[in-house]
């Protein structure tokens, strides 16, 4: 039997044994021995990564900051709802230098016109007098306001019903007074 070993072991026989034997050792002993100092920068570029292989657990923290991030890389869309809240916004880091105009919703300055409605008399006992102060065409109310003379009681206050305007409803005691509405408007 050593024989027919001895007769089958030749040189071909012993090298493809030990190719085989580096072929399925030699990637284990790779991983096992390359550590990072061992990788030239740069060598690991995002084509050699392979999908999800790098996630939010396996990134120390701060080791990501904007410096690093390509312009326009982080947006809303590729944000996960309610992921950014106000527990991780550090105090004082958005201020309104940070934000161009009309971002978050804002609205132009441009495009705001506050007016006074006319006065409106309020007669001695009244159960109900109304002023209105109206928005130029083509602008929404967004807030108002109201200023009274001495002895009106005010009854109600906000948008009028189109929207286009603000109101303010008062009564009376036994002497007369006045009303008016204001009204901050924006164009759409």
């Amino acid at each position: 039997m050593i024989s027919t070993f001895r007769h089958r072991l030749t040189f071909a026989n012993v090298l493809s044994a030990l190719a085989l034997f580096v072929a399925l050792g030699g990637t284990g002993y790779a991983a096992s021995k390359i550590r990072t100092a061992d990788i030239v920068n740069g060598a690991v570029t995002s084509a050699k990564l392979s999908n999800n292989a790098v996630t939010g657990p396996k990134i120390a923290r701060g080791v990501v900051s904007s410096d690093k991030l390509a312009p326009r890389a982080v947006t809303g869309d590729r944000i996960a709802p309610a992921a950014v809240g106000a527990d991780k916004i550090q105090p004082g880091s958005l201020s309104a230098s940070v934000f161009a105009a009309g971002v978050l919703g804002g609205i132009n300055p441009s495009k705001i016109t506050t007016i006074a409605g006319p006065a409106v008399a309020v007669p001695p006992n009244s159960t109900g007098t109304t002023a209105v102060a109206q928005c130029p065409a083509g602008q929404k109310a967004i807030a108002g306001g109201f200023n009274v003379g001495l002895f009106a009681l005010v009854d109600a206050t906000g948008p009028t019903g189109d929207g286009g305007g603000w109101s303010v409803t008062a009564d009376s005691g036994a002497a007369p007074t006045s009303i008016n509405a204001v009204v901050v408007c924006a164009a759409a």
